[in-house]
């Protein structure tokens, strides 16, 4: 029988070295990648679409010639390495460089480069895959420029901020330095009687109006911490009624003046908070504040206390001008007032609602404001959690303070202002309390090596050095307690003085009540 033609002859499209290399085209061709092999010489043998595309030659173009017709010729010292590396049996994994088209354009390219092997695996030949990675590049490149950018508006933001908080702490001491002797000086005429009658007016004006400034420099730095986070808050048992007496006390005089009728009607059984004192205060201070403002004279103001719901319930009534409905949605905004004519009438920034609804929420409390409309009188109403137990650490420490025997305390007074020196003096010294001045840091260290003091009141920016520099020498030598008293009243400026070791720190102007507080309860 004849052979069979077809097993005689068989289909050269069946081998399957044919079939390996057309699939291998098939995967190489259509590869967005430039996939391209050369000889050991560095003589390109293959070139497929992909190369055309991303280096813009055709095959029959380059095909023969050498692979630096891509390779720029500051880069040209790359090729002999890469060859040296490859008759070695080494592989180039993900090498990035750049290369050049046909039209000169240079391009960012990822290569990876592999020995070719023969069947007896001996390396006759190189291949290499290029991927373009220009835009990848670029992107990095803006990616990187855009955070270096970044970077640099929050250092120059950051640097801003600091020269602003410096500069609200030198503004903030400036204005309060020259306010301290004023408030002390009319405290001291009003405590000792000199004042004649015809002048009584007069002198609780001015009086009023030291303290309405020191409270505008406060809004305005109490704002800025605000904003920015800056506000700690130290809890604390307090008792709702006695800081609502103490705050009627401190507004006694100008509501006489005003001739406002003042009523407290507190009937909470619970009347414990958990709030940070110093700021409790501030936000019934501003409410209270803001009554007796727009109360007309002749009209009446309530602070009445109640239980709701396991919290106290503080309401701040008055008969005032009242609120129109469409001013209640901006009401607690900062340097909002309403009308324009309210501002013009009553003065102020607008800052202490905002701040009263800030720190408010803070505690976790919440803040409601109620009125009929114009001439109708308004209601603040304030609600915090109450706690149960703790006594009454205020009154208890007040009955403590009376039953103990009192001695005469040695106070050291470190103040380089003249004026709040010379006012202070006299006005502890009024108190009872035997003082001695000093100006300086050298003054006030020579001071203590000749004598023990009960407590130290310093201010903390002096002439050569500052209050902490003061505690901190005193301290080595003897136990004793500190009030920092200074302009200065920033977050830093607390946490600082607390640092040195300062127990209270007193911001001036301070009013005689609030240093007498802050000297019995540390020393107490």
């Amino acid at each position: 029988m004849p052979p069979d033609s077809a097993s005689s002859n068989p289909d050269p499209s069946l081998d399957p070295r044919v079939v390996a290399q057309a699939r291998l085209a098939a995967i190489i061709e259509p590869s967005d990648d430039a996939i391209v092999s050369k000889t050991l010489e560095g003589v390109i043998t293959s070139w497929n679409k992909g190369a055309e595309r991303i280096f813009g030659w055709e095959a029959h173009e380059v095909i023969g010639k050498s692979i630096t017709i891509i390779i720029p010729q500051d880069r040209l010292d790359e090729e002999p390495v890469i060859l040296s590396r490859i008759r070695s049996g080494q592989r180039v994994d993900h090498f990035e460089t750049i290369r050049q088209r046909k039209d000169g354009q240079l391009i960012n390219v990822s290569v990876t480069i592999s020995p070719v092997r023969d069947d007896q695996g001996r390396i006759i030949g190189v291949s290499k895959i290029a991927r373009d990675i220009t835009l990848q590049k670029r992107f990095h490149e803006e990616l990187r420029a855009a955070k270096d950018a970044a970077e640099r508006a929050r250092d120059e933001a950051e640097a801003a901020n600091r020269a602003k908080d410096h500069f609200l702490s030198v503004l903030s001491h400036e204005l309060r330095t020259p306010l301290t002797p004023v408030l002390g000086a009319i405290s001291m005429m009003e405590r000792d009687g000199t004042v004649p009658a015809h002048l009584a007016g007069p002198v609780a004006m001015i009086r009023r109006n030291v303290e309405t400034e020191a409270r505008l420099v406060d809004d305005l730095l109490d704002l800025t911490r605000i904003t920015r986070g800056k506000i700690t808050l130290r809890p604390e048992v307090v008792d709702v009624h006695a800081v609502l007496r103490d705050v009627a006390a401190m507004f006694q005089a100008e509501a006489h003046e005003k001739k406002h009728t003042v009523t407290l009607s507190l009937h909470a059984q619970q009347h414990q908070v958990w709030v940070d004192a110093g700021r409790f205060q501030q936000v019934l201070l501003n409410l209270l504040s803001n009554a007796v403002k727009f109360t007309p004279p002749g009209g009446s103001i309530a602070l009445r206390t109640s239980n709701e719901n396991g919290t106290v319930k503080i309401e701040v009534a008055d008969t005032g001008i009242g609120i129109e409905p469409e001013v209640m949605p901006r009401l607690f905004r900062p340097f909002e007032q309403g009308e324009v004519g309210v501002t013009r009438q009553f003065g102020g920034l607008g800052l202490g609602l905002s701040i009263v609804k800030a720190l408010v929420e803070m505690h976790k409390a919440s803040v409601s404001v109620t009125s009929e409309g114009r001439g109708m009188g308004t209601t603040f109403t304030l609600r915090v959690e109450a706690v149960t137990g703790g006594g009454r650490p205020q009154k208890a420490a007040q009955e403590r303070a009376a039953a103990a025997p009192r001695k005469v305390l040695r106070i050291l007074l470190v103040e380089d202002h003249p004026d709040t020196r010379y006012v202070l003096s006299r006005l502890l010294a009024g108190l009872g309390f035997e003082v001695t001045a000093a100006g300086s840091v050298k003054e006030a260290v020579e001071a203590a090596a000749g004598q023990a003091f009960d407590l130290l009141l310093s201010d903390i920016g002096l002439p050569d050095g500052s209050g902490m520099d003061v505690m901190r020498q005193i301290a080595n030598r003897h136990k004793v307690k500190g009030i920092a008293l200074s302009g200065y009243g920033q977050d830093e400026d607390l946490r600082r003085s607390r640092e040195a070791g300062f127990l209270t720190h007193l911001t001036k102007p301070v009013n005689l009540q609030t240093l007498q507080d802050a000297i019995r309860k540390v020393t107490e």
